[in-house]
């Protein structure tokens, strides 16, 4: 089959597969449509991103508000908040002519969340991992475009398949398009989920490590690993380039709160969601009332530095008692179903490890006519084993924990197609004559 014609059949599974799902959730936000004349959205931050575009259509500004006709940073009002989803809207907002609304943003989630499905699966079937891109459209739709909702954490399962692409990209020695697509998939994940870029990002390094020590190193691809990886640093700054462009074109009052989550402010926080020693609790308010305590202000620069010292003194004071603490997360996450049906969180894990240690232990992935499954399998596990990470160092909430759903999918789609093709290799062997 050529590639035109295989590329007109991945087109057709994703109309089949994804767009009647697409298309039901896509209709089923106009359920915000009336609540927006009711009461405004539970998230807060949402209301905030909403006020922004207002200020987009009357000024031509983003990531602003307007109040008693001065633009005020969003950052001063949507507290510790990314600012992928009040960018996004205001875009929309400017070229609509009219202010978002809580339709929008269920409808922005949806798309972001289609996106990064057919975006995964689009470079799946470019490998040649026909089943393994199949699985992904087929299980998907329900995974990805079952849920929405008004707050940011609903586009987090698009957001973890965009971060994929660019490492995955890299150790399958793609073509420039996706390498180029990867970078900008990078830099909207960090504006819309910092925590998530920061996991690509971690891989895409590992992804050019792995390819930069590899045995025998072809001198004539280090140049071009090192653009990708200062690229890829650039595009996890988004959120300051972003910032820095508004502050340059719009006269407005300095923003004394940075515009992002703040790692230090989780990490402290992270060590309160079990009982501890010290009184920690996982609560923005704990983190007010320390910043209350120092005197600086919250969400400040201040105040994340201050968060770092707190962090490491309680590392210093008493590494044992973190330690539990993070056993403690981790079990909770490991025990956990991520996907309903499913296993547990761990048993996915340990069984993709075990795949793939005696797959590429015994040589099985070329004896199969797979080669290309050990590096999405290898990428597939350390994006879980990332999200394990996240809820040791942060929180293993099911709401957190769920995004990791669409490399559980691929792992999954990984194992059905070297399962498929031993099979067929078995049977090919056992027709062919003597």
């Amino acid at each position: 089959m050529g590639s035109a014609l295989r590329w007109l059949a991945f087109a057709i599974c994703v109309a089949v597969l994804v767009a009647g799902q697409f298309g039901r959730t896509f209709e089923d936000v106009r359920r915000y449509g009336h609540l927006a004349d009711i009461m405004p959205s539970e998230w807060e931050a949402t209301n905030i991103w909403l006020a922004s575009t207002e200020c987009t259509v009357s000024r031509g500004v983003w990531l602003a508000v307007c109040e008693d006709g001065r633009l005020i940073p969003i950052s001063e009002r949507a507290i510790a908040d990314d600012p992928g989803h009040a960018l996004l809207l205001s875009a929309w907002a400017a070229m609509t002519g009219a202010p978002a609304t809580l339709v929008d943003v269920a409808r922005l989630t949806t798309l972001l969340n289609t996106i990064g499905l057919v975006a995964l699966a689009a470079l799946l079937f470019s490998l040649r991992a026909w089943i393994t891109s199949i699985v992904l459209l087929l299980k998907g739709p329900i995974e990805f475009l079952g849920w929405m909702g008004t707050s940011p954490h609903w586009a987090f399962i698009g957001m973890v398949s965009l971060a994929g692409i660019l490492p995955l990209a890299i150790v399958t020695r793609s073509n420039r398009g996706w390498i180029a697509g990867g970078i900008a998939a990078l830099a909207v994940v960090t504006l819309v989920r910092e925590s998530i870029g920061l996991m690509g990002f971690a891989l895409t390094l590992g992804a050019l490590a792995a390819m930069a020590l590899q045995r025998p190193r072809p001198a004539r691809l280090l140049p071009g690993l090192a653009l990708i990886a200062v690229l890829a640093t650039g595009a996890l700054l988004a959120p300051k380039w972003a910032t820095m462009a508004r502050d340059a074109a719009f006269p407005m009052a300095p923003a004394e709160r940075l515009q992002t989550h703040g790692l230090s402010h989780t990490l402290y926080l992270g060590l309160g969601f079990v009982e501890n020693k010290w009184g920690i609790r996982y609560h923005d308010e704990h983190g007010a009332e320390l910043a209350d305590r120092a005197g600086v202000l919250y969400c400040s620069p201040e105040y994340f530095r201050l968060m770092w010292k707190l962090y490491l003194a309680r590392i210093v004071e008493d590494p044992v008692e973190v330690a539990r603490i993070y056993w403690e997360k981790a079990l909770q996450l490991l025990t956990a179903q991520t996907m309903q049906p499913g296993p547990p969180f761990g048993i996915v894990l340990a069984i993709g490890l075990v795949h793939l240690v005696l797959a590429t232990w015994f040589g099985l992935w070329r004896r199969v006519g797979f080669p290309q499954g050990l590096p999405i399998e290898a990428v597939s596990l350390a994006f879980l084993g990332l999200f394990l990470a996240q809820a040791m160092l942060a929180l293993p909430s099911h709401l957190y924990a769920v995004p990791a759903n669409a490399f559980i999918l691929v792992l999954f789609g990984t194992l059905v197609e070297f399962a498929a093709r031993g099979v067929w290799m078995a049977l090919s062997k056992w027709r062919r004559p003597t």
